[in-house]
């Protein structure tokens, strides 16, 4: 079996498990406070990956949310076994599973799986990006005052002091309107979609964001991080994704990297 055929049968059952599963007491953990959560199906859910992953490709390399990364391959897996826990504890939908696959700094495939809506968003390097059969691309929007922005954290994007704060308040003040899911796949993907213009993030992790960006540069948009940098693929990072690279310029010429610079 291919990575990509792998990858989709695993996702969709790693899904079919999350959605019969009881947060019984005591399975619901703190990480590095009461914002920042875990459960017992995280680490489930990556170690199912994991071991399946590994049981059909043993050379290749693993980096995941809730383990130390494995193996030194070529190719590398990067997974997020639950992105958007809290909405997973509270609300039991606007979370998912996010796989991505790299050869190297060269894209393979990424997948998100909205997991209650039992929706797989999917791309492959220069094949385009479709959700459940159905072929993505991003909206046509270039004016200011028409976009709809996401943010995956209203406190950390808007409202703690950083760099770019004020220039963020100030777009957020310009634009349509902005949008919090709190899980950066899903957001990412809804640029993807269409469904909105941009998507900024003061923090993100590999995991996060390594399957997504695939999904939505292969629709027509463009990310980088908030100083105006190629997004890294090994570390945490800022992100701002847009629906085109026209778009990325003016915001970041507007409220981004003119801030930092004042």
């Amino acid at each position: 079996m291919q990575r990509f055929d792998l990858a989709q049968k695993l996702i969709r059952e790693a899904g079919e498990r999350l959605r019969e599963a009881q947060l019984e007491p005591g399975t619901i953990q703190q990480k590095t406070g009461h914002q920042d959560l875990v459960t017992d199906w995280d680490a489930a859910t990556e170690q199912f990956l994991r071991r399946e992953i590994l049981g059909a490709f043993p050379r290749d390399a693993i980096v995941g949310e809730e383990y130390p990364d494995a193996g030194s391959g070529e190719v590398t897996w990067y997974l997020d076994p639950i992105d958007g826990t809290t909405n997973f504890i509270n609300q039991r939908r606007n979370y998912a599973i996010s796989i991505g696959c790299w050869r190297g700094e060269s894209p393979l495939f990424g997948l998100v799986l909205d997991v209650e809506r039992q929706t797989l968003y999917a791309a492959e390097s220069a094949q385009g990006a479709w959700r459940e059969g159905q072929r993505l691309h991003v909206s046509a929007c270039r004016e200011i005052e028409g976009l709809l922005v996401d943010t995956p954290g209203v406190l950390h994007t808007f409202l703690e002091s950083h760099p770019w704060q004020a220039g963020l308040i100030h777009l957020a003040q310009d634009v349509r309107a902005v949008r919090c899911l709190g899980s950066v796949a899903l957001e990412l993907c809804a640029v993807a979609a269409g469904e909105a213009d941009a998507f900024i993030t003061l923090r993100s992790s590999p995991w996060d964001h390594n399957a997504a960006r695939i999904i939505l540069t292969e629709a027509g948009g463009a990310l980088c991080t908030l100083d105006g940098l190629p997004l890294p693929l090994d570390k945490k990072s800022t992100v701002l994704a847009a629906n085109s690279m026209e778009l990325q310029a003016r915001l970041l010429a507007s409220y981004c990297c003119a801030e930092k610079e004042n």
